[in-house]
């Protein structure tokens, strides 16, 4: 994805309220997007830039996420739940075919709320993270999960469990005790059950010396401490975390030292930030309604993408096509 070039809005999607969460299928042609404030779910068209039928909605199990499947029109799904429910159902994760609207399976053990979905792009395998401080690994087809990973008492906060592009590694994000850091594990998604193969230790320390070397001016109340989610590039010799709103680190896919950190200038109440496709790149969806582009190499901010009304909260890119999705109150589709 060529920065210097484009790209430019080639179409507005309005919704009701605000989406959530967005996620391309492999196909490049559907799009998912959810607003976890009115329950609905979109399919978007990203050739036509449409909705190729009416949103649909979850009012009892609610949505906040939507990941794609390998079927272009089933959707995994995760939401706070119904309160009418015991706790050990309220925090499920559904499979739902928006063809016809009609719930396919429930994975239930969760105690608390879901807050990240990775599906394998190998098989239908897939890991779900949740504030009950778990880790699951799951397969489509069946509904008990796979494996269960808790924990240990010197971590602390809400794990982030994910896929590399493979399918044949996933990493397991916690904190570390006292906020001293953070542990990355590594697994072979094909024997699980003989522990990480790689452990790395990313110190506050580590993040310090980064801070001061890069020369980043990290905006006021926010910290490049307080990490949220976690993903790999393409290739998988890096991984970018997001931290505080407005703030993204990238690391090495092997060590875990840190690369470059990217931020905006001020602090944002909300922002969601990727890598492109391609790896060359890093895009950053903020609070100020911009999208700004960095080349990971050379660290520089290489464009400033300007077009949404209000902030943005969710950011996706096409993995087939030369496409960004983008959302504030309405998405908008970006092309080159």
């Amino acid at each position: 994805m060529d920065f210097t070039k484009g790209p430019s809005i080639a179409a507005v999607i309005p919704h009701k309220q605000a989406p959530t969460s967005l996620s391309y299928h492999g196909d490049g042609v559907h799009l998912f997007a959810s607003s976890e404030s009115d329950s609905r779910i979109y399919l978007i068209n990203g050739q036509t830039g449409k909705c190729d039928r009416p949103a649909l909605r979850c009012e009892r199990d609610g949505i906040r996420l939507v990941s794609s499947t390998h079927h272009d029109e089933s959707v995994l799904l995760a939401g706070k739940g119904s309160t009418d429910l015991p706790t050990s159902q309220r925090h499920s994760v559904t499979y739902m075919s928006m063809h016809d609207n009609k719930v396919l399976r429930k994975f239930r053990g969760h105690n608390d709320l879901v807050t990240k979905i990775s599906l394998s792009p190998a098989d239908d395998t897939f890991l779900t993270s949740s504030k009950d401080r778990t880790v699951r690994l799951w397969n489509i087809q069946q509904a008990g999960c796979l494996a269960k990973m808790e924990l240990p008492k010197n971590t602390t906060g809400t794990p982030c469990g994910v896929f590399d592009s493979t399918g044949l590694v996933y990493a397991i994000m916690a904190g570390m005790a006292g906020g001293e850091g953070y542990h990355v594990h590594l697994y072979d998604a094909r024997n699980f059950s003989g522990g990480a193969f790689s452990e790395l230790k990313i110190t506050k320390e580590d993040v310090d010396k980064s801070v001061s070397t890069q020369r980043v001016t990290i905006p006021f109340g926010a910290s490049p401490m307080n990490w949220r989610t976690l993903q790999f590039n393409q290739s998988g010799s890096k991984m970018l975390v997001e931290a505080d709103p407005g703030i993204a680190l990238v690391l090495d896919g092997y060590e875990g030292t840190v690369q470059r950190i990217f931020h905006t200038k001020q602090a944002s109440k909300q922002s969601c930030a990727m890598f492109t496709p391609d790896d060359q790149s890093v895009i950053m969806g903020a609070g100020d309604g911009k999208i700004r582009c960095w080349n990971v190499q050379s660290g520089s901010l290489t464009k400033t993408l300007e077009g949404h009304t209000g902030p943005i909260g969710a950011l996706a890119c096409n993995p087939k096509y030369a496409q960004i999705a983008s959302s504030c109150s309405s998405t908008c589709l970006w092309l080159w």
